[in-house]
């Protein structure tokens, strides 16, 4: 019997002493300076050591002086800048929920490297390619391994504060919840959760207060389902969350000066390919090749949204499309998949009725029956509409009343956290919307 009780005593100090590694090689592999200074080593010092030997080998890294280092050398200068930008990027949209970090590794990498590209007015020259080839491609591998490491060492351990029950959505995260029966402090946690629609005793305060102390943070439970699922719930003290969707100001005067001068190159671009669809959608079937439709939008303005007719006109329906509708045409649906249909919403971003990233307009007959059946619906027009956003990348088309009750979780989501980190998410996940054809109807 007492070699029974020091075989378990043994295994409990020997996961003790696991758990308190693990957590602290996460800790390691999770700081930013970890990773800032790894991605400097790798992708950009050591090259830099090494580029007198590519360039005695290869035409494009022989730029410079065999043995001769060029700190100032502009591409250089420019792959760390580019570095630095995807270190933040990934930092800024792997912190919010849903997210797989090794999915966004390669279009951040992309839209770092591009920047500075354009920022280097595409003047390369020989072996200039040296250090952007060099720093983007070790860069990235740089960061998978880091994502690699840390979703199997950086597990979040979470105490939960008293009889908290948590539901089946929180219990699939990937957390190690403990349960807190007295208000005593353990050690090896990332943070405590409470409930604070009850309200805690004294001891629990102190406990709270003693945590934070520690640097151990302290989170609301509806605050930590925010934060593992992208929704803003609406069932419960409904008073506490619509006093807060009050989105950033100056955010949104940046938000549409930049809106507006990415939207005159893209029109440009768009033009071949309206005019060609157009012609297409013309010959297919009878009717104009722009549809247009009375939509409900920034404010609770009504607009006239543009899209390209992928609907026969002689056809009668809802207002919404459904599965597999019989009224879509054959260059409708392939329109429909690629996002094609909405280029059009490129002039209603000019006009100023619309942004690139927001909640998706509905349609005025949609928008009035749903703020008859669902509260608090109109709180969804403080931004201006979107031809992407956090629920259709999420959800796609849905036109349901539940659905749209969950659409509009997310859609207060994008409302209460509204910041350019989250447009500069919602985009790169739009662009694996589009290749993937996710939500199309």
């Amino acid at each position: 019997m007492p070699s029974k009780m020091h075989d378990r005593t043994h295994r409990v100090k020997s996961d003790a002493r696991q758990t308190r590694i693990r957590m602290r090689f996460g800790a390691i592999v999770n700081s930013n300076r970890f990773a800032l200074s790894g991605v400097i080593l790798f992708a950009i010092i050591i090259p830099e050591l090494l580029h007198p030997y590519f360039a005695r080998a290869y035409p494009w890294a022989n730029s410079i002086v065999p043995g001769e280092l060029n700190l100032l050398e502009p591409t250089l200068v420019g792959s760390l800048v580019a570095v630095i930008l995807a270190q933040i990027g990934l930092r800024k949209t792997g912190s919010l929920p849903l997210i797989d970090t090794k999915l966004l590794i390669i279009p951040t990498y992309f839209a770092s490297f591009s920047l500075i590209l354009i920022g280097l007015a595409l003047s390369l020259r020989g072996g200039e390619r040296y250090h952007l080839v060099m720093s983007f491609a070790i860069g990235m591998a740089w960061d998978f391994l880091l994502a690699i490491l840390r979703g199997r060492f950086n597990l979040p351990r979470l105490a939960l504060a008293g009889d908290i029950a948590l539901d089946e959505e929180m219990l699939a995260t990937r957390i190690e919840w403990v349960r807190l029966r007295q208000p005593r402090l353990l050690g090896n946690l990332n943070g405590i959760v409470f409930d604070s629609e009850r309200e805690p005793t004294p001891a629990w305060e102190r406990m709270f207060a003693r945590a934070t102390l520690r640097n151990i943070p302290v989170y609301d439970l509806n605050q930590l389902r925010e934060m593992t699922t992208g929704r803003v719930r609406l069932r419960s003290r409904p008073e506490l969350v619509f006093g807060q969707l009050h989105p950033s100001q100056p955010y949104l005067r940046i938000k549409r000066l930049t809106d507006t001068l990415a939207v005159i190159p893209a029109i440009a671009l768009a033009m071949p390919v309206l005019l060609i669809v157009g012609l297409v959608i013309r010959l297919d079937s009878k009717g104009p090749a722009v549809f247009v439709q009375r939509r409900v939008g920034y404010q609770g303005r009504i607009f006239n949204c543009y899209k390209l007719r992928s609907m026969r006109t002689d056809r009668a329906g809802a207002a919404y499309t459904a599965e597999c509708d019989p009224r879509i045409t054959a260059i409708g649906r392939f329109i429909r998949k690629w996002r094609i249909d909405e280029l059009p919403q490129l002039f209603n971003i000019l006009k100023g009725e619309m942004s690139w990233i927001g909640p998706r307009p509905e349609a005025v007959s949609l928008a009035r029956a749903y703020r008859r059946d669902i509260p608090y619906y109109a709180y969804r027009h403080a931004v201006r509409p979107g031809i992407s956003g956090w629920a259709a990348v999420h959800q796609g088309n849905v036109a349901l009343t539940d659905a749209v009750t969950r659409k509009l979780e997310y859609d207060f989501y994008y409302i209460k956290y509204f910041s350019i980190w989250l447009d500069f998410l919602i985009a790169l996940m739009t662009i694996r919307t589009v290749v993937t054809g996710f939500g199309a109807r």
